[in-house]
């Protein structure tokens, strides 16, 4: 059913606010006016004083001393303080204050150009009005007055005194079309016969009788018995949510969104709401939107849900109960960058539950395919930039979660803090020359707090007492450089790390009940790390030119980038550098372990590289004959880059030579399609044995021979479109005429034929990753998702999305969409076929936020 709820329906200013009444009249250039055969000085005058100079302009006026009545006749024109009238007829009561203003009219009496009577930003158009500005009381008939997002029209209209006015047959509509001119009725409206408008303080309160929704001219069962709309205006109102009421069956009879709203001055607001269902389960909410403009923005929302399934005393099956507590916290806050250039603070939480998304009691989180989220993220950044120094500093908390495994990491305050290269030993406003001049420096240092949890310990003493380090770590690096031969770019660099933490490990063997026991030693803790590296490249071209002209292949250029490295890192595992230790097992064996592998920046101790570090790039071009360019050819690239690295460990004991590395970019169709592909290849033997249970067992060896491949990725994508296969860009010059009134994007030809370039789009990503290592049958994986839009007219848009496994030959994935743009209203329904996730969405609802609430909304599970 539709959710019967209106807020904030109508919007009405006073049709005109009038202090003061009538004691003089002055022209544009504010010279007394009065008839041919009065003289100045016989002007009566008046009883009480004007607080502002009335000025007028008509084609024609007509003042009547006897009657003491002024008539301005023709493009009559009033302003008086903040108030301007625009009339074809004005008359003005010298004595009683009476102000009386007519529209145009045709030959039959018609009114076919209203009056507009302004007051600040405030515009209405009646067909007549008039008021007393001394009692402050005014009727105007047939008004026509804008607010908003709406429009408000009423046959007749009764300005009582400063905050009170009545309306008879007062009807509500937000057809931006007839709001504009552009159409003469509404398609839709909200009729009251009755209602009364109070304005106090600027809060203007609507009080109706019975109000009812008409669409396009025709009644509907939509009505309520009154209506009663607060705090309307420009400042935002509290007030109660109207709930949606339904039924689903694994939920059993609920009420969604019942709650209350509250604004707090102009730059904050509450939204607290929630959900009850009959079989238990409940949700609560609290939603919050802030703004201060030239400043920030953001937005903060809680959600906790307590979700039962199944039925109560069942452990097994498909109905098996069930009771999840489930949560989530989402906040963004976006700074103006012009706010201040130098502090910038942003932030982006999503913190939840592993389930919150896949279980949700409402399950809207199906339509969004946030449902299929496996992986979230958090940070909040804090950022100084130093206007006259080199320096960054940030404070940041982040917060990575994975739903599957149900592990979180947690980062509490961390401090970075980072400068940028400088070069101490270069002089100024010069080129820098040498290895010295060329030396530059670099630092950043770390430090913070971190929690490994997970769902289960989040917040309890274990995680605080337990799964909490804290440390820091500080790098310097230096690097410099020189040309040699004037083809081969040398680089020196060296890296110092030094590592601080709060623990060290300490391992003992319990011969008692033979484990391995930890102890963690609290306190200060320090090791340093540093390297050497050294690197070289050059460019090498290889160009081939055809002295056939005729010839399809023109020339072909060949760019290979070969670089070459050493690496060289000191064995910190070492007994001399004191960062290791051992223990003795059960067999008396020293069992080597690092004291600092749970710091918290002491993940790992290098042990002694002593590596050469060698890659090859390539970029392949060829240039081919082409008659339908305008230079008679084309380039086309073989390979945007294709490139292989591997590295060779002088100090390592055995498998010195690293994997080799491939990986590359090529294009197709004339550079539409991008295909990236990576690989990984082997050098080593693959030994294959029988352990004593009886299944084989492969391994590498430290032999080279095999090279195979042991990994692929491959990944390609295109969108096609209206101008993929040659398709003409719609022109709308040769068409004679254009449609109106929702019909504007249509135009149409000599033979009145309407024309409309039919937009579609067809987006196809291909994926495919093959795995195999020591195996003898590899493993692979590959998927194509589409994804679908076609508007068959302007206001019609077609939606469908689809996942195919290629490797399974299966859909994993399939959900078509439907959108209707019905003028002033919206209409979208969502389905999902197929899939974990089997379900449909359909919604309409009036598309301005002050009628938000007037809609219907059906969202429905198809598996339960």
């Amino acid at each position: 059913m539709f959710t019967k709820a209106i807020k904030s329906i109508l919007f009405f200013s006073p049709v005109m606010v009038c202090t003061i009444s009538f004691g003089q009249i002055k022209d544009k250039d504010n010279a007394k006016v009065v008839s041919d055969s009065i003289k100045l000085d016989t002007i009566i005058p008046v009883k009480e004083k004007l607080e502002f100079i009335v000025e007028h302009s008509s084609e024609d006026e007509i003042h009547n001393r006897k009657k003491r009545m002024t008539y301005l006749l023709r493009k009559a024109h009033v302003v008086y303080g903040d108030m301007t009238i625009d009339a074809d007829y004005i008359e003005l009561n010298w004595d009683t204050g009476d102000v009386y203003a007519e529209g145009k009219r045709d030959s039959i009496g018609n009114i076919i150009e209203k009056t507009k009577f302004t007051q600040g930003q405030q515009e209405i158009l009646q067909d007549a009005f008039k008021v007393n500005f001394k009692t402050k009381v005014g009727i105007a008939y047939n008004i026509r007055m804008t607010q908003d997002e709406g429009i408000i029209i009423a046959d007749k209209a009764k300005r009582v005194n400063d905050s009170v006015m009545l309306l008879k047959r007062a009807d509500f509509t937000t057809d931006t079309y007839f709001k504009e001119g552009k159409d003469t009725r509404p398609d839709y409206f909200m009729r009251a016969s009755e209602g009364k408008m109070i304005d106090k303080k600027g809060k203007k309160t609507l009080i109706t009788g019975p109000i009812q929704f008409w669409v396009y001219d025709v009644p509907t069962p939509l009505a309520l018995p009154f209506g009663y709309i607060p705090a309307m205006g420009e400042k935002r109102a509290a007030g109660i949510l109207m709930p949606r009421p339904g039924e689903r069956s694994n939920l059993g009879f609920f009420i969604e969104d019942l709650g209350f709203y509250v604004p707090f001055g102009d730059n904050f607001d509450l939204k607290l709401s929630g959900d009850i269902y009959t079989k238990g389960s409940w949700a609560a909410r609290a939603e919050s939107t802030y703004r201060k403009r030239y400043k920030y923005n953001g937005q903060v929302s809680a959600n906790v849900e307590n979700r039962l399934t199944g039925i109560k005393g069942l452990t097994e099956g498909n109905n098996a109960f069930s009771k999840q507590n489930l949560f989530g916290v989402m906040w963004s806050h976006t700074q103006d960058s012009k706010a201040n250039p130098y502090l910038l603070f942003n932030a982006n939480v999503n913190f939840s539950s592993s389930k919150y998304y896949r279980e949700s009691v409402r399950n809207q989180y199906i339509n969004t395919g946030q449902v299929f989220t496996n992986n979230v993220n958090s940070s909040i950044n804090l950022t100084k930039n130093f206007e006259n120094a080199p320096l960054t500093a940030q404070l940041s908390m982040s917060h990575s979660q994975n739903y599957n495994t149900g592990d979180i990491n947690i980062a509490f305050p961390r401090l970075n803090l980072n400068m940028s290269r400088i070069f101490p030993f270069a002089k100024k406003n010069t080129p820098k020359e040498g290895l010295l001049q060329n030396l530059g420096l670099t630092y950043a240092m770390q430090a913070g707090n971190e929690v490994k949890t997970n769902d289960n310990d989040i917040f309890t003493d274990k995680m605080w007492k337990e799964q909490m380090r804290m440390g820091a770590n500080h790098k310097i690096g230096l690097q410099t450089g020189i040309t040699l031969a004037n083809y081969f770019p040398l680089t020196l660099s060296s890296d110092y790390n030094e590592v601080w933490g709060d623990n060290k490990l300490v391992k003992n063997y319990n011969s008692v009940n033979n484990k391995i026991e930890d102890t963690y030693l609290k306190g200060f803790n320090a090791y340093r790390t540093f390297n050497f590296n050294a690197s070289v490249s050059t460019n090498i071209y290889g160009t081939f030119i055809n002295q056939n002209k005729e010839a399809n292949i023109l020339g072909i250029q060949h760019v290979i980038t070969p670089s070459i490295g050493y690496s060289y890192t000191p064995n910190f595992q070492s007994e001399n550098w004191g960062y290791y230790s051992f223990y003795k097992n059960m067999n008396q064996e020293e069992i080597w372990y690092s004291q600092y592998e749970n710091m918290l920046y002491g993940v790992s101790i290098p042990g002694l590289t002593n590596s050469l570090n060698f890659s090859l790039s390539n970029n392949l071009e060829i240039k081919v004959k082409d008659s339908s360019d305008p230079k008679g050819f084309k380039k086309v690239k073989i390979f945007e880059y294709l490139r292989l690295s591997s590295a060779y460990n002088f100090s390592a004991e055995e498998f010195k030579l690293s994997p080799i590395s491939v990986n590359g970019m090529t294009s197709l169709f004339d550079r539409k399609v991008n295909v990236q592909f990576a690989a990984t290849v082997n050098p080593y033997k693959i030994q294959r044995y029988i352990d004593a249970s009886g299944q084989e067992r492969s391994e590498y060896i430290d032999k080279l021979g095999d090279f195979k491949v042991s990994n692929v990725t491959l990944g390609t994508g295109y969108t096609f479109d209206n101008s993929t296969f040659g398709g003409k860009t719609f022109d709308a010059k040769n068409y004679r005429k254009r449609g109106t009134v929702r019909d504007e994007n249509f135009y149409y030809d000599n033979d009145n034929y309407a024309h409309f370039a039919i937009p579609w789009s067809l987006t196809t990503n291909i994926s495919y990753t093959y795995s195999k290592g020591t195996a003898r049958k590899g493993i692979g994986t590959g998927s194509l998702a589409m994804n679908g839009k076609i508007s068959p007219t302007p206001y019609w848009a077609i939606t469908a999305n689809a996942t195919y496994d290629f490797i399974d030959n299966e859909i994993t994935y399939v959900r078509f969409g439907f959108e209707r743009d019905l003028r002033s209203f919206t209409l979208s329904f969502g389905w999902t076929p197929m899939g974990t996730y089997k379900s449909y969405d359909f919604f309409i609802g009036i598309k301005a936020s002050i009628l938000s609430d007037l809609k219907y909304n059906d969202r429905s599970r198809l598996n339960y």
